[in-house]
């Protein structure tokens, strides 16, 4: 596997950054945030992660040693860890770092805002977890098709703990077919025949920030080690294209609602909300079916 190409020397190169992105579908920004920040992150994580017993017994919280309770998403004990971490500020005010707002405004050329509906991953060693099958964001997020997902890793990710891996120039490919699949989200791309073969990952540190648009195939590796994985997901868009919504659901709830609780309850006691507001005026589309066999590809500035 070839490793990520570091875009750091251009992070203030607008024309240049378009241009890696529209060859390659991502870019990657090794430290991308400060160290001493992050850990601060990390450490209400793994406070929650310690109280509902997801660490093991006798070791510190920042080694994130997992216990026998640590299980896949969606299992009957991860929605009470979960709630609470989706109730943690300082994991949410992530999005409110110039330094990724910035790197998304430049890219899309325009003012942009983040959605409220971050997702904190906390992968469990396999075989307890099943890695996120390769997919594009697209049909599971929709709305506008150059939402950018952010991935950042809130611990030092060695190769023994996976983390995400991309398969370089895929968004060219368009919208393509799915499969159930086992894991996070549910569904797998279908790339085979496709005659891209570029995938890239590499050491990821706290702080690296991996970006890539809604049409890039991506995956996770296997979390061989014996730690949890921490990572967060977090979008943006322009505020000039519409989101996508359920009919009968408010747009941009928590991850994972209803089996965690609605913002009114996860935001009682913060010192602000901000992080997690919608902006006024935002246009909405209804969803599609995600798995739908034909999706038309929708024009987009990477492509």
């Amino acid at each position: 596997m070839e490793q990520l190409i570091d875009s750091s020397d251009i992070a203030d190169d607008v024309a240049a950054l378009r241009e890696r992105m529209s060859e390659d579908g991502y870019l990657y920004f090794p430290r991308l945030l400060p160290s001493d920040y992050v850990t601060g992150v990390r450490a209400d994580i793994a406070a929650v992660l310690h109280d509902s017993r997801w660490l093991a017994s006798g070791t510190a919280p920042h080694e994130l040693r997992a216990s026998d309770r640590a299980l896949e998403e969606g299992e009957s004990t991860f929605f009470g860890m979960y709630s609470a971490v989706q109730a943690t500020q300082s994991f949410h005010e992530l999005s409110e770092r110039e330094e990724l707002r910035g790197l998304a405004q430049r890219l899309l050329g325009e003012e942009v805002f983040c959605h409220p509906l971050h997702i904190a991953r906390i992968t469990a060693p396999t075989p307890r977890a099943t890695p996120t099958p390769a997919h594009q964001d697209y049909r599971l997020i929709q709305g506008a098709v150059d939402t950018l997902t952010m991935w950042i890793p809130l611990a030092d990710c060695p190769s023994d703990a996976g983390g995400l891996e991309v398969l370089a120039g895929s968004h060219k490919l368009g919208v393509l077919g799915v499969s159930r699949a086992e894991g996070p989200g549910g569904v797998t791309a279908q790339v085979a025949g496709s005659g891209v073969d570029g995938w890239r990952s590499t050491h990821f540190g706290q702080g690296d920030v991996l970006m890539f648009t809604s049409l890039t195939v991506h995956g996770a590796r296997p979390n061989l080690s014996d730690r949890l994985r921490l990572s967060a997901d977090i979008r943006w868009q322009a505020r000039s294209e519409p989101a996508a919504f359920i009919d009968g659901y408010e747009p941009f709830r928590p991850h994972f609602h209803p089996d965690v609780p609605d913002w009114p309850t996860l935001t009682r006691g913060w010192t602000s909300t901000t992080s997690i507001e919608i902006p006024e005026g935002l246009t909405y589309v209804r969803k599609f079916d995600s798995m739908s066999e034909h999706v038309p590809t929708p024009p987009s500035r990477f492509r």
